[in-house]
C-alpha cells in the first residue's frame, strides 16, 4: 500500500506542477507551503512545492500547484514515516561502524543515506539484485518509470506511460485551456484565478522555473499554428476577419509550413467562448465576451467550426426569448435581432439551425 501511495503521489506531483522528475523525486519532506494574499478572510490561496532544479543550474526553484497535489504530499508524508524510520536506522548504524571492510564504500553509503534522509519518495533497492544487501534509497528516473507503468496497469491502460509526458501534458492543458478549446476549470484549479497571466505568475515568486513557461509559450505556437493553418484549409468561417481570411485562400501560397512558423508567435488569438478575437489594439474592449452578437460583424473576429454548437445554442435561446409574452418589447426586438445574427452565423458555417419546434412536435408537446 505504501508503494501504491508513493506512485500515485509521484503522478499527482508531476502532472499539476510540470516539474522534470529529477524535480520531483528531489522533493524533501516538508518542503511545500501555503499563502494567502490580499486579506486573510477573502484573500487567494497559493500552494507552492520546493526543490532543486539541476538541469539550468538555478538551484532551489519553488512550484505552483493545486491544493490537491498539498494534500497528496502530506498523506505520502505519513504513508513514508515506517521506510524513512528504517533510513534512519541504517545512517545511525553505519555512522558506529568503527572498522569497515571496505571504508571507501562504507563512507560513500553513509554520505548517499544521509543526502536521502531528507528525501519523501524513497524507495528498498538491492544492489546487484542480492537481497542482503537491500538498502532504503530516493528513488530513481528509472524506478520512477517503473512506477508510472504499475500507475497505468492498474488504471487499465496499455499506454507507455513515462515521466517526461507530464511536463509536456501539463504545458499542453494550460495553452488548451487559455485558449478556451478546454474548460477554463483547470486554469481556476491550478493557478486560482482564470485571468492570471504568465507575467503575474513571474512576479508572484521570483524562484519560478522559468524554463516551464518557455515549454508553455512553445506548446502556444504549436496551438496557434494548428488553429491558423485549420483557417487556411477549406472549412467555413464566419465572423469579419474569419470571412477575409476565406477570400486569401485564393491566393497561392510557395511554403505554407515557413509562413505558419514566421507568423504564429506574433499571431494575438484569445478565445471568447464563442469565436476567436485576433485584435491587437483595444478593440470592443472585452464587451464581445459578454454579449456574443457583437463579435460577428467585428472585424477582427474569427467563427469556425469549433462553436458551431455554442452558436446553434446561442439560436434557440433567441427563440424561447421571443416566446415570453411579457418580457416587453424591447426584450423581444433585442431578441429578433440577435436570433438574426446567430442564424447568420450557422448559415455561414455551412450548418442549419436547430428546429426545437419540430422536436417538440415529435415528441408531442
Amino acid at each position: 500500500m505504501s508503494i501504491r501511495c508513493r506512485d500515485a503521489v509521484l503522478y499527482i506531483v508531476s502532472i499539476t506542477s510540470g516539474m522534470r522528475n529529477d524535480e520531483a523525486i528531489g522533493i524533501e519532506v516538508g518542503a511545500w507551503r501555503k499563502e494567502v494574499k490580499n486579506g486573510v478572510k477573502n484573500g487567494v490561496k497559493f500552494c507552492w512545492v520546493s526543490t532543486i532544479e539541476h538541469k539550468t543550474g538555478k538551484g532551489r526553484v519553488e512550484y505552483l500547484v493545486p491544493e490537491l497535489t498539498l494534500d497528496a504530499l502530506d498523506l505520502l508524508a505519513k504513508y513514508s514515516v515506517t521506510i524513512r524510520k528504517e533510513l534512519e536506522l541504517e545512517i545511525r548504524n553505519l555512522a558506529r561502524t568503527i572498522d569497515p571492510i571496505n571504508p571507501a564504500e562504507h563512507l560513500l553509503r553513509l554520505e548517499k543515506a544521509r543526502k536521502d534522509s531528507k528525501k519523501l519518495f524513497l524507495g528498498r533497492h538491492a544492489q546487484g539484485g542480492k537481497l542482503q544487501d537491500k538498502h532504503v534509497e530516493a528513488l530513481s528516473g528509472q524506478a520512477s518509470n517503473a512506477a508510472f507503468d504499475r500507475i497505468a496497469k492498474a488504471a487499465g491502460s496499455d499506454w507507455p506511460l513515462r515521466t517526461h509526458q507530464c511536463r509536456r501534458t501539463y504545458a499542453r492543458c494550460f495553452v488548451e485551456s487559455r485558449m478556451g478549446r478546454t474548460s477554463l476549470i483547470y486554469l481556476k484549479w491550478q493557478f486560482k484565478h482564470s485571468s492570471m497571466s504568465m507575467t503575474q505568475l513571474y512576479a508572484s515568486n521570483p524562484l519560478q522555473d522559468l524554463t516551464l513557461f518557455d515549454e508553455i509559450l512553445q506548446q502556444m505556437t504549436e496551438f496557434k499554428i494548428d488553429l491558423i493553418e485549420s483557417w487556411l484549409d477549406d472549412q467555413p468561417l464566419a465572423g469579419g476577419a474569419g470571412e477575409k481570411i476565406v477570400e486569401l485562400r485564393a491566393i497561392p501560397i510557395k511554403d505554407r509550413a515557413a509562413l505558419l512558423a514566421q507568423t504564429a508567435p506574433h499571431a494575438n488569438i484569445r478565445a471568447t467562448g464563442h469565436g476567436w478575437c485576433i485584435a491587437t489594439e483595444r478593440g470592443c474592449g472585452g464587451a464581445g465576451l459578454y454579449e456574443a452578437t457583437r463579435c460577428p460583424g467585428c472585424k477582427n473576429s474569427v467563427i469556425d467550426e469549433l462553436f458551431a454548437g455554442t452558436w446553434q445554442d446561442i439560436y434557440i435561446q433567441q427563440k424561447e426569448l421571443i416566446k415570453i409574452e411579457d418580457a416587453g418589447p424591447a426584450v423581444r426586438q433585442r431578441a429578433e435581432r440577435d436570433l438574426q445574427v446567430a442564424l447568420a452565423v450557422i448559415t455561414s458555417l455551412g450548418l442549419s439551425p436547430i428546429n426545437d419546434d419540430a422536436d417538440e412536435a415529435a415528441n408531442g408537446e
